[in-house]
């Protein structure tokens, strides 16, 4: 049993181990989230290794649908060259691991579960953290598997199972006007079983930035609603108080990231995506949805060897495109304009 709590350093040990062996379970009741915003906090520890096969448990039920700003379980704030391995997450109040202000840090071996239907139950968040490898894990929750939010760069994704959940998505990004900049973001040999979504790209329409450099290879889909999106239009109303899924009291950042910005209404462009050798079944005839804004469009869009087919016996596919331009190679992507410099 444990109470709300976290470890801050600076420490002076040149690293720092934590070796979870047995079950962590959070209070049988609920807390202001305002003053605690994550269960278990690790905040400006440098080289710290957290591992040791044990169970985190959030006992995210007593939250669901009753709270309306509920605590992440577990969140790394300025900890670079982190490692996290060997641990089994469970029902976290909101995200299960948040990764925020850090670089160089290694993620393998998770298991993490909750309901498919428990609300912005996000396995692993990731906001203003570059150099960062996950590998190797299962993730079955109620809302993306990983999620990369804004300032965050040289992203490499690996052997994950996803499902149920929302995919693994690049943002939202731009929320209330924002700058928000991702890049290099490479998601590979990849599984999404039974999956809302499958790999993603969200921006809402007054935010500014960019999402660029992002690759999605080698991933295999198995009755996804939504298996490949784009979307510049995206809009959430707000389930944990209107606020973005990197908010939390105790970040701050020593990376260098851009300042926020409001109002300019332009968007965030996204340019220079490539899907490689996709393959599966999709739940929904519109296997692929690329809805870019009608000014700044979608371009450098790559469809190298994308083939699904239905899940439903004697339906086919189709793929919808607005505003979104680049090129397609073996896939049934005719609707993507042909780009020119």
């Amino acid at each position: 049993m444990l109470k709300p709590l976290a470890f801050v350093g600076p420490c002076n040990s040149s690293s720092i181990s934590f070796m979870i062996k047995g079950n962590l379970v959070a209070p049988s009741y609920t807390w202001y989230a305002g003053t605690y915003p994550t269960w278990i906090h690790f905040d400006s520890i440098n080289r710290l290794v957290v591992t040791g096969g044990g169970t985190i448990d959030g006992r995210g039920s007593l939250w669901w649908g009753n709270v309306h700003k509920r605590p992440s379980a577990m969140n790394f704030n300025n900890c670079n060259g982190l490692r996290i391995s060997n641990l089994r997450h469970l029902n976290s109040p909101r995200s299960h691991v948040g990764l925020s202000c850090s670089k160089n840090i290694e993620v393998s071996d998770l298991n993490m579960t909750a309901p498919g239907d428990s609300p912005n139950t996000d396995g692993i968040d990731i906001s203003n953290c570059k150099k960062v490898n996950i590998h190797d894990s299962v993730i079955a929750t109620g809302d993306d598997c990983i999620a990369i939010n804004s300032g965050s760069s040289d992203i490499n994704i690996t052997g994950i199972f996803c499902g149920p959940g929302h995919g693994i998505s690049v943002g939202s990004l731009g929320v209330n006007g924002d700058l928000a900049t991702v890049e290099e973001v490479r998601v590979k040999n990849c599984t999404f079983t039974n999956t809302q979504n499958d790999v993603r790209i969200k921006t809402y329409q007054n935010g500014s930035g960019y999402a660029r450099k992002i690759s999605f290879m080698d991933i295999h889909m198995v009755a996804s609603e939504n298996p490949i999106i784009i979307d510049q239009s995206y809009h959430n109303g707000g389930t944990n108080g209107g606020k973005g899924k990197s908010s939390n009291k105790y970040q701050n950042c020593h990376l260098a990231r851009p300042k926020s910005q409001t109002g300019n209404g332009k968007g965030v462009k996204v340019s220079d995506v490539r899907y490689t050798r996709i393959h599966g079944s999709s739940a929904s005839d519109q296997a692929i949805t690329l809805n870019c804004d009608a000014d700044l469009g979608c371009v450098g869009i790559v469809m190298d060897n994308v083939n699904m087919v239905s899940a439903t016996t004697g339906h086919k596919v189709f793929a919808s495109c607005k505003n979104a331009h680049g090129s397609f190679y073996d896939s049934k992507v005719t609707c993507l304009k042909k780009y020119y410099l």
